[in-house]
């Protein structure tokens, strides 16, 4: 692109931050600006460069002009001896300079700012060059001639040195005054600076014009530094809640650390403009760290003194107190001399609170030093260094900063590193906090142990449960303790044993001290804590072990849940404890880490889930399935007279819920599902077995087809617990599920596998004879080589429900319908909540669970319908959690769009998008959150127009800060004659415009060059909103002609935030004036016309900007840039077309096809941005609060009437987890989920025989005629009738002829069974 040379500082803003690229045409368009940027920004630098080279050229004395590269050696302060030489008179510079002291000495006002404005133009227009060395040293007669040329080269250099020292001198203190100065506001502790930050940075400017850089840093950090211990005592001064001590510390270092932190950000946004990075570290180390590691010293010392006066009075007397909270624990061997005290755990905590509290602050500013300064020390990321001694300008410092003079600060070194040394003010406190640390942490042990065993033998068998919802959260909420070893909720137990829930919340509350406690003086703390830990742990788990050991003797079931959970949960923080001080700098002999039991714990979790396990299917096998009376198979008797169930079956899964029930509460999602399943898939084999080998009677028979029934009954409804996708619950072929659930075992596979051999028992052995003849006889089974599981027979779901769980769904998956409400269920019978399935849930269907949860609440409800106020807050939060969470599927940008479309359709909300600008009507929640996010994509356009129209006022203006005052006559008529100086003079009436119009034309270019980055900002799913938007409002398609519904509310958005000063003053934190505020007007009215808005009058005058003005700015912008408007439209255009979403469908993925691995990868990019994992989770709430009516609607069973309790209910209550599924004893042994068993509807189950014994014909033979002769048609003294007779005759000729000398032929399926269990074992293993 060619750019006219008209226009030299419109320069391009390349540090523009794009928020997020979407899409591939999105980084195509970013790569092909920021190419164009560079070029015309090189462009702008070349013809300013070429203006100043003609400017200079009339005055340039030399054989020929100066070349660029000349005229970039006059911007460097380093060069002084390329300044031109002038001949000027001694006596003039005198009287120029002692002029100017008489009028800085006199009573007007600001002639501090009048005469560093006329240096600085003498400066800078007339290329006078003043001494600008430091204030201790002395000129020499070379360099005073270099500066100041042709004065006398003795006593008159010392003459204008001490003049020129004199007079920069009292600049200085001028100077030096307004940066120290403060607003009497206060935010908090932290006092606001009267002073914006382009003004601290003008007058530090100022000041390095007088002074070196070294030197002017110097005395400015001399101010910050009084500033940060007026900060700190303030802070430590006031004590609202009385604390003393540590404490007082601890809560004053914690109340002042946010105005530090904001302190930091603040300088390095002035410092990052004006020195270079080894320069930033150096004052941040001198002005902050190293004065507040000194103040904490000090403070320390003091404490510590107190301490040594206080506990030593208390020693004596400590046995009167609780040992837990105020208990003395002297350090045992320690010298008695020096400064040996001892410590009380109230103590050890307040200085742990201390020490988390600086090491969030030391993060902080490491962070920010390398965010916001772009800070790079060697290749290396900057860090932060307390090992390193102190320097010696800081130690020569007093504490109250009053020797912050030229002389202690002269020499300040570039740093290279960070240094935040206050761990060296608990060097004194090293042994009394490591002996502390291992003394709490053994009274706590001894406590929680003892309070156990105190319960135990009062009789109180079962283990109390502690949650672990707050204390996980409390744990990891600091950033500075989270690692790899950081477990997501689902991984996470939700109760552990309360004895060592205590324990645990006591290490973790000292571990940030352990992990502070780096520096080799302070190892010894960091040591002592782990053999504390490994100690305390290790007691912790001798108790678990023999606990365990009690059930079932003389403890329930129900403990061994509580103690794997609790074994688990250890085992997780001390890997976290592990990682967090493993250090490749630290001695491991002087640290051992090794003492940590992780292993045994490891050991020990293995141990007690196969316990778990193994007893209770040891107790199904051994108790509740051996069930005499009911498996009298031989039994001439009808069972209950054929009304009923097995009680063995029945109390089976009575168990099997309770079990559900017990791992529910306490073990991870993950592996209370597993095992669950395991549990299942043993106790069915068992069933299997046993069924396989009954020879019922003939009253006996049905009750077989009854208790294979129920069983399969049962077992449908918990296969929804086991499973974690509707692929696990249809699909029973082992090699097809076996990726889905690849790292563990695979159960449902197993379990389908039983269920199959189930239903395969129950057609042979009770299948009506006739049919059976009918079937096998007409196409006998023939011996044939082995089939694979699952190739013959029914699929078991599909023979008990054959309207859910179609042919066709068991072969290909559910789909439709079906596959909406199974994951409904499957993801509200999870033990917590799933991510992965949540999300699936959400996207499958075209989002139609959202769609339904809007249609049947409130936002598309009749307006009669009455709702709480409560209920309708709780859905518009909702709305917005819904609108952020698919805002952020740019996988899938439909998605936001297919959600809210029938909400938007009803509500007529579509036209809001159109007027999106307009602040003053009330509007639905949704047009907020669309609001919000366009105008988060318009910020820094906002910001860097005001920083140009700041920028352009300071420079270009006659009422600007530079020039609210004239030099006096008398000061003017000093300025030596050589110097050739002339004042600027106010720009005419004519001028001014011409500044304002080229002004305009900047900014227009501005934010039409950024435009297409600005729509690139924006998420897919917005921008497709606003295509399907755009077709729905067909009414403004001819104002929508140029540029299009999204552009349209962009712009119109980025016109109104010029018109509101006060978001303006707020983004970019500069306090706007009426001429910066009519600027910014002006440049909103052209704006408006370049979108063809003609609201107002052209004749008119708006806020004293003539109207005209608007028609000369677009005029001057399509001479110099014929067509360039409607170019950067189109072009920010096509990023927003139908063309991106096709091409993003093709290359992504659309959400009917959403595989695991894909849908793994969106829950990834979710849960990274902020507030992700919240959003999800209060989703899954509203779902699982609302679940009977989302079954209900997607089953399509209920009507869309404006019943309450058909309206969606958001005001579900402040709950922050998952509550345990309910076990009811009482209501549990006569349900199936949620309806009544119903005994005699299974007995009269209707079987589609004549569909389910053609699918056996292919069946194994062996197979077929051992179940055939468990029949008890084929027993001998069967009662048979002649046609019966006949059937049976012929069955046992063509079946048992060839086998009727084959021995154990009635072992034969048990056998097979277990033969497929343990094959599908090993492969599911493998």
């Amino acid at each position: 692109m060619e750019w006219p040379g008209d226009f030299p500082h419109d320069h391009a803003f390349v540090e523009l931050m794009v928020p997020g690229v979407s899409s591939e045409l999105d980084i195509q368009q970013l790569l092909q600006d920021t190419e164009e940027k560079l070029k015309l920004n090189a462009s702008s630098i070349e013809q300013s460069l070429k203006e100043l080279q003609a400017k200079m050229g009339d005055s340039w004395t030399g054989e020929c002009p100066p070349s660029p590269s000349e005229c970039l050696q006059w911007f460097n302060l380093w060069t002084p001896n390329s300044v031109r030489p002038v001949t000027t008179g001694h006596q003039e510079v005198m009287d120029f300079l002692r002029t100017l002291q008489q009028y800085l000495i006199s009573d007007e006002e600001g002639t501090e700012e009048v005469t560093l404005q006329l240096l600085l133009n003498l400066s800078s227009q007339c290329g006078v060059s003043f001494p600008c060395i430091p204030s201790s040293s002395s000129l020499s007669p070379q360099q005073t001639a270099s500066s100041i040329p042709d004065t006398v080269r003795d006593d008159s250099v010392l003459e204008v040195q001490e003049v020129w020292n004199g007079l920069r001198l009292r600049l200085r203190r001028h100077l030096l005054g307004r940066l120290s100065s403060y607003s009497p506001e206060r935010q908090g502790h932290r006092q606001v600076y009267a002073l914006s930050i382009p003004e601290r940075l003008h007058c530090l400017q100022q000041l390095c014009f007088l002074y070196p850089e070294s030197e002017a840093l110097t005395h400015y950090q001399g101010l910050r530094s009084q500033s940060v211990l007026v900060l700190l005592h303030s802070a430590l001064g006031s004590r609202p809640g009385g604390e003393t001590g540590f404490d007082r510390l601890a809560v004053g270092f914690s109340s002042v650390a946010p105005a530090l932190i904001q302190a930091v950000k603040e300088e390095l946004q002035v410092l990052s403009r004006l020195a270079e990075p080894h320069s930033i570290l150096g004052f941040l180390n001198t002005a902050y760290l190293t004065t507040v590691a000194r103040e904490l010293a000090s403070m320390m010392d003091r404490e510590c003194e107190t301490s040594l006066r206080d506990n030593t009075m208390l020693r004596g007397k400590i046995k009167k107190y609780p040992a837990r909270s105020r208990a003395a624990v002297a350090p045992m061997g320690l010298p008695t001399e020096g400064r040996s005290f001892s410590l009380t755990s109230h103590q050890l905590g307040a200085l742990n609170r201390l020490a988390c509290t600086l090491l969030n602050l030391e993060s902080s500013v490491q962070e920010l030093a390398t965010n916001m300064a772009f800070i790079d020390c060697a290749g290396e990321t900057p860090c932060i260094k307390g090992i390193l001694k102190k320097p010696r300008e800081a130690s020569d410092m007093t504490a109250d900063g009053n020797k912050a003079t030229a002389d202690t600060f002269l020499h300040t070194p570039e740093a290279r590193i960070l240094e935040f040394d206050w761990r060296s003010a608990f060097r004194g406190l090293g042994p009394q906090m490591a002996h502390c640390v291992k003394v709490v942490l053994d009274d706590v042990c001894a406590k929680s142990l003892q309070q156990d065993e105190v319960l135990h033998t009062s009789g109180h068998t079962s283990i109390i449960l502690s949650s672990t919802t707050g204390h996980t959260h409390t744990t990891v909420s600091n950033t500075l303790l989270r690692d790899d070893h950081t477990y997501s909720e689902r991984e996470t137990p939700k109760m552990i044993a309360k004895f060592c829930s205590a324990i645990m919340a006591e290490l973790d509350a000292l571990l940030p001290l352990a992990v502070a406690c780096r520096d080799n003086f302070l190892l010894e703390v960091r040591s002592n804590f782990v053999e504390a830990c490994g100690r305390v742990t290790s007691a912790m788990l001798d108790r678990l072990e023999e606990r365990a050991l009690e059930v079932p003797s003389s403890a329930p079931l129900r403990n061994l849940p509580a103690l794997l959970a609790t074994c688990i949960y250890v085992h997780q923080r001390l890997g976290h404890y592990h990682a967090m001080l493993r250090d490749s700098s630290t001695t491991t002999t002087r640290v051992p880490l090794t003492l940590l039991p992780i292993q045994k714990y490891q050991d020990t979790v293995e141990a007690l889930k196969d316990q778990l396990t193994s007893y209770c299917v040891h107790v199904c096998s051994t108790s509740i399935l051996q069930d005499a009376e009911s498996h009298h198979w031989t039994d001439p008797k009808p069972f209950y007279e054929g009304d009923r169930c097995s009680f063995s079956v029945q109390m089976w899964f009575y168990f099997l819920c309770g079990l559900r029930s017990d791992v529910w509460a306490v073990l991870p999602a993950e592996l209370a599902k597993e095992v669950l399943g395991q549990v299942l898939f043993e106790t069915l084999q068992l069933l299997v077995r046993r069924y396989a080998r009954a020879k019922p009677s003939y009253k006996r028979h049905l009750q077989i087809r009854c208790d294979i029934t129920m069983v399969l009954l049962y077992v449908e409804q918990l296969m929804w617990s086991v499973c974690d996708c509707p692929k696990a619950l249809v699909c029973s072929d082992p090699c097809s599920v076996i990726a889905i659930v690849a790292g563990r075992f695979n159960w449902p596979s197993q379990i389908h596998s039983l269920c199959d051999q189930l239903l395969t028992v129950m057609v042979i052995v009770t299948a009506p004879l006739s049919l059976l003849y009918g079937t096998f006889m007409s196409n006998p089974v023939k011996e044939s080589t082995p089939r694979q599981p699952g190739s013959t027979g029914v699929h078991w779901l599909n023979a008990i429900d054959p309207d859910l769980f179609t042919e066709q769904s068991i072969r290909d998956g559910l789909t439709g319908q079906a596959a909406s409400g199974c994951q409904l269920r499957l993801l509200t019978s999870d033990p917590g909540r799933s991510p992965r399935l949540l999300l699936r849930t959400l996207l499958h269907r075209d989002c139609h669970l959202p769609r339904i949860l809007l249609e049947n609440s409130h936002f598309c409800k009749e307006s009669g319908l009455e709702i709480s106020s409560e209920n309708c807050k709780a859905g518009d939060d909702f709305m917005v959690v819904l609108f952020n969470l698919l805002t952020s599927l740019n996988n899938v940008p439909k998605a936001l769009t297919q959600a809210l479309e029938p909400y938007l359709d009803r509500g007529q909300i579509w036209e809001h998008l159109y007027t999106l600008a307009d602040t003053t009507r009330t509007v639905p929640v949704v047009i907020n959150c669309v609001r919000a996010m366009i105008t988060k994509s318009i910020h820094s356009l906002l910001g860097h127009l005001v920083s140009m129209v700041m920028g352009w006022q300071a420079t270009e203006e006659p009422s600007g800060a530079l020039f609210k005052r004239d030099v006096p006559e008398h000061v003017l008529t000093k300025v030596p004659k050589e110097w050739n100086y002339t004042p600027l003079e106010p720009q005419g009436r004519d001028t001014a415009s011409k500044s304002v119009v080229s002004l305009a034309v900047q900014a227009l270019s501005f934010i039409f060059t950024n435009l297409p980055l600005a729509v690139a900002s924006l998420p897919l799913p917005v921008r497709f909103l606003f295509s399907v938007a755009e077709k729905r409002l067909s009414q403004f398609a001819r104002q929508l002609r140029s540029t299009g519904l999204l552009l349209w509310a962009l712009l119109s958005c980025l016109v109104q935030g010029l018109e509101d000063p006060d978001p303006l003053e707020q983004i970019s934190g500069l306090a706007l004036d009426r001429g910066a505020k009519e600027r910014l007007a002006l440049l909103a009215e052209c704006l408006q016309a370049t979108m063809g808005i003609q609201q107002r009058c052209l004749l008119c005058v708006w806020q004293g900007v003539p109207k005209p003005t608007v028609h000369k700015v677009l005029q001057a912008l399509e001479e110099n840039r014929s067509k360039w408007t409607t170019m950067q439209l189109q072009k920010a255009r096509r990023l927003c077309s139908d063309s991106v979403f096709e091409r993003e469908s093709e290359s992504r993925v659309a959400a009917a096809e959403l595989t695991e691995q894909k849908i793994g990868l969106m829950l990834l990019e979710v849960c990274h941005k902020a507030g992700g994992s919240d959003y999800l989770r209060q989703i899954y709430h509203i779902i699982q609060g609302n679940e009977e009516l989302l079954m209900s609607k997607l089953s399509g069973t209920t009507d869309s009437s404006n019943d309450p309790r058909d309206v969606v209910n958001f005001d579900l209550g402040s709950k922050s987890h998952v509550a345990p599924v309910c076990f009811n004893p009482l209501s549990q042994f006569n349900h199936i989920g949620r309806k009544k068993l119903d005994q005699s509807a299974v007995v009269d189950w209707a079987w589609d025989w004549p569909r389910l014994l053609p699918a056996y014909q292919g069946m194994s033979q062996v197979t077929f005629t051992t179940l055939l002769a468990n029949r008890w048609e084929m027993q001998d003294g069967a009662v048979l009738e002649d046609e019966e007779k006949s059937l049976v005759e012929e069955l046992q000729k063509v079946y048992f002829l060839r086998l009727q000398n084959s021995p154990g032929a009635a072992e034969t399926l048990a056998e097979q069974t277990q033969e497929k269990a343990q094959a599908s074992s090993q492969t599911a293993a493998q």
